[in-house]
């Protein structure tokens, strides 16, 4: 795929941008005017904000990532905060690993989780142990869910290393875009993730799609929450809490926007930033779509290319909303300062990114066109003292195969949602187009691998309408499908799906 951009209107960016050092598969992209600065909200401690951290890079070279990866209790400090976490290699933001088409990521997981955990118990400062396995999945990744690919059946018990060797595809269905790795161990994937067990994954080449994205800032923003003990809640990105982001009016910066946290939903808003999405979990929009307001799960991300607005401190901010029907919304929290200098006019520069488009065949088309092969419907529940959440009235067996697929075949999934609270949809191995939210049909322009569901009220239950390409033989095998809210995942609400040839 290619992006009809001249160099011409490229240096035309450029200039008008100054440089300065240097997402969310969103459930729902909601667009809005707002525009005030950052006055008024809460930070969650009241800190004065810090510039903003990149995480530290692994790249691949000559086709190969090789890295050692070890997952262990270590202590955690986020704002005025300390808690005992879960860390790869002593990092609660561990490295972003940066490959490419056709590279293999040949990762040496070491399980070091020593101390104890009872996989019933919803942790504070969290610290897993004896008897509590661990593994990595490749959130995201069209790769093969065989052997010591991206495997969610192999566990690694403590003490013990596993070597994953996972191949990306050269062509095929796999994104250029934003991903993650984390644990899968069911049963054990709340309280790791919790703890801090989650970093981001970047396939490189989107510039390839947007020529207009090289030589721009790059800022990833990695989000997580922690719960701690005193039932407090700490929401940080890229493990500072409120950091500042600092830009310059009429520059461009390349965002990456991950919720790589547990299991709450985000409603956020930019105040006054021109924000323009070109990719949702990993996969290229036609063109960038102008966005200000996000609903977000856990697992989802967007690229996207933000603009300088004028002169000032604007808020990055939470939205109150119902997530559950028998709570009152959370009150507004600031998650991020941006911090704009200098003066410019974002009129000219907006147009232009605008005009951006994708040239050439998109697999999204295909997905659109394909013939419906067999159509399905999964049913999430839960028991009434919400121990058990259910697809199908069934809790998750691994050993089960719940759904079998023919390779080569597009169906269609209804996901029916009878809680009153928000569940997601999130299938491994392929990506999915979202058609259908609760009756109304949806014109989505990009493809998702992770998707919010609506709650159930009185009146209805929440329904999502998906269309599933099991069309790439490299996933070939048996996998999972679950709610993302990995809470409700580790309770049961899970399936196994096998691609057959």
């Amino acid at each position: 795929m290619r992006v009809f951009s001249t160099p011409d209107r490229r240096s035309f960016i450029r200039a008008a941008s100054i440089v300065v050092g240097g997402t969310i598969g969103a459930g729902k992209l909601l667009a809005t005017g707002a525009s005030k600065q950052a006055t008024g909200v809460r930070s969650q401690f009241g800190n004065m904000p810090e510039p903003l951290i990149q995480p530290t890079e692994v790249r691949s070279t000559n086709g190969l990532l090789d890295f050692a990866m070890t997952a262990a209790p270590g202590q955690v400090h986020l704002g005025k905060r300390k808690f005992n976490g879960l860390l790869y290699n002593g990092a609660y933001v561990p490295p972003t690993l940066r490959a490419r088409l056709g590279d293999t990521l040949q990762i040496t997981f070491r399980n070091n989780l020593e101390s104890g955990l009872d996989r019933t118990e919803s942790l504070g400062p969290i610290c897993a142990g004896a008897g509590t396995p661990s593994n990595l999945h490749f959130h995201g990744m069209s790769v093969s869910p065989q052997a010591n690919g991206d495997n969610v059946f192999v566990h690694v018990q403590p003490g013990e290393t596993f070597r994953y060797q996972v191949h990306i595809p050269t062509s095929g269905r796999q994104g250029r875009g934003l991903f993650w790795y984390h644990p899968h161990a069911h049963g054990f994937v709340n309280q790791q993730i919790l703890g801090g067990l989650s970093g981001a994954l970047v396939v490189d080449g989107m510039d390839e799609i947007f020529p207009l994205l090289r030589g721009l800032p790059e800022r990833i923003m990695l989000i997580k929450q922690v719960q701690l003990d005193d039932g407090s809640e700490i929401i940080s990105i890229n493990s500072q809490v409120n950091p500042l982001i600092e830009i310059r009016a009429g520059e461009l910066q390349f965002w990456r926007i991950a919720h790589i946290g547990a299991s709450k939903f985000l409603r956020f808003q930019l105040d006054g930033v021109p924000l323009f999405v070109v990719g949702t979990d990993g996969h290229a929009l036609s063109q960038p779509r102008k966005m200000a307001e996000f609903f977000i799960g856990p697992g989802e991300r967007i690229d996207a290319i933000a603009i300088g607005p004028a002169s000032g401190n604007y808020a990055v901010r939470t939205i109150p909303f119902q997530n559950e029907a028998w709570r009152s919304p959370e009150p507004s929290v600031q998650l991020a300062t941006i911090s704009s200098s200098g003066s410019s006019s974002n009129v000219a520069i907006e147009d232009e990114v605008v005009r951006q488009r994708v040239m050439g065949p998109r697999w999204i088309d295909d997905v659109r066109a394909a013939p419906i092969a067999r159509r399905r419907t999964l049913t999430y529940s839960r028991n009434p003292d919400r121990k058990i959440f259910l697809i199908d009235d069934r809790a998750v067996n691994e050993a089960r195969t719940d759904q079998t697929v023919k390779l080569g075949e597009t169906e269609e999934w209804t996901v029916v949602n009878m809680d009153q609270q928000y569940h997601s949809f999130h299938i491994h191995q392929t990506a999915f187009l979202v058609t259908e939210i609760n009756e109304v049909s949806l014109s989505d322009d990009g493809l998702r691998d992770t998707y919010s569901v609506p709650p159930a009220t009185d009146q209805r239950p929440g329904v999502l309408k998906v269309v599933i390409p099991f069309t790439d033989p490299v996933i070939v095998g048996r996998f999972v499908y679950h709610c993302h809210a990995v809470d409700h995942e580790d309770k049961g609400m899970m399936g196994v799906i096998e691609v057959v040839a």
